[in-house]
């Protein structure tokens, strides 16, 4: 038996306490990044403003923009238009500051005036930077998603929480983008000191958020608060996004930390299948007193809720009956089900993993009354050579 997969690693979400794990926020969706599965969601896929969650996108395109983030460039005065009640990085009109400092100053503070000031440098207008935003999330496959400015401003801005998580799955491969991500605190060239929102809004609620390893906070009125952030608990690797949280207090770190502790302690990896674990005999046909054996060839772990017993799991093949002359080597035969309280767990694909030689029983059959009428024809003619040297002896006697 051979997999298509070695070792796949799923998702269980049986069974949930739905009120254990509830969010302030109205929109959320949570992936355990090990699988790249959705463990949690909630109104994942309602078009929402995204406030200063839309400057993830504004910082890696800007990087996949920039040949080098240690250049330095003026900051323009254009950058500070129509931004009276943003974030602002403290970065002066004229300063000479780097990229590396206006990335800093986006992500950390969610500093309005570095967002523009990027997105004029490198396309010469904010309008040309927003059509290169687009067209990313257009590539990455964000449906129900449009930017409008690379700031955060709601107009005509708007997207899902599962739309961002692509979005930031994406990012994070980037190896400066999650180097930025993962920063709490940052030293411009022109000594300005850029800290991360997550400490400056987890501090007055006293908020633990040392599991969280990195984030992108936003707000406005029609958002709310919201969140983006990772973790990595156990060895296992979160990715959490939440939109729209009551405004009056840090809701969405507190979504995140509760979130985080939730799944770190009532989910883990469990092994359900055993390398070599045989499941069931089926026949080989014309194949005498021969059977093939349906086994797994790996260790396979899931992630699921501590709850589970894994003794009560079941283990039932479904494909053909009998190998033929018929099926090839590598050939699917069927799948191996594993079942908890009869709801499917795990599906494994079955491949005949060895070359059968085959035969023929009619041809075998044929052959064996041909060797047994030469062998009879062979005896008769012995007995009769026999027969006819006593003759011959026996008349020489009479003589």
């Amino acid at each position: 038996m051979k997999n298509k997969i070695l070792i796949m690693l799923i998702l269980l979400l049986i069974p949930i306490n739905i009120k254990a794990i509830d969010t302030y926020s109205e929109n959320a969706i949570l992936y355990n990044l090990n699988d790249d599965k959705i463990i949690y969601e909630k109104n994942a896929y309602e078009k929402v403003k995204i406030a200063s969650l839309t400057k993830i996108m504004t910082t890696i395109v800007a990087l996949e923009n920039i040949d080098d983030i240690k250049e330095q460039i003026v900051m323009p005065k254009e950058a500070f238009k129509d931004l009276d009640g943003y974030v602002l990085s403290g970065i002066k009109m004229n300063d000479k500051i780097t990229y590396e400092d206006l990335l800093y100053g986006i992500m950390l503070p969610s500093a309005a005036d570095c967002a523009n000031a990027i997105a004029i440098d490198l396309s010469g207008s904010i309008d040309k930077f927003v059509e290169q935003m687009n067209q990313k999330a257009e590539e990455l496959g964000m449906k129900n998603t449009h930017f409008s400015n690379p700031v955060g401003i709601d107009n005509d801005n708007y997207s899902t929480v599962y739309d961002i998580s692509i979005l930031l799955k994406y990012a994070l491969k980037n190896k400066e983008f999650y180097k930025i991500f993962t920063t709490r605190e940052y030293k411009t060239t022109t000594n300005i000191i850029l800290e991360s929102t997550i400490i400056e809004k987890s501090q007055p609620y006293n908020i633990d958020v040392s599991n969280i390893l990195g984030s992108k906070t936003g707000f406005t009125d029609e958002a709310g608060n919201c969140l983006a952030s990772i973790a990595k608990i156990n060895n296992i690797k979160y990715l959490f996004v939440t939109t729209k949280a009551n405004i009056n207090n840090s809701y969405h770190i507190l979504d995140a930390v509760k979130i985080y502790d939730y799944f770190s302690k009532n989910y883990s990896y469990k092994k359900i299948m055993n390398y070599n674990q045989y499941i069931k005999t089926i026949k080989i046909n014309d194949y005498i007193n021969k059977e093939y054996e349906i086994k797994s060839d790996n260790d396979i772990y899931m992630y699921l809720n501590n709850e589970i017993n894994i003794e009560e799991l079941k283990y039932e093949y479904e494909g053909i009956e009998e190998i033929t002359k018929d099926t090839n080597i590598k050939e699917k035969i069927g799948k191996i089900n594993i079942k908890y309280q009869d709801d499917i767990l795990y599906e494994q694909e079955i491949y005949l993993d060895k070359k059968i030689t085959f035969y023929n029983l009619k041809l075998c059959v044929l052959a064996l009354i041909l060797i047994v009428i030469i062998s009879l024809i062979i005896l008769i003619r012995i007995i009769k050579r026999k027969h006819l040297h006593k003759n011959k002896r026996y008349d020489k006697m009479k003589k």
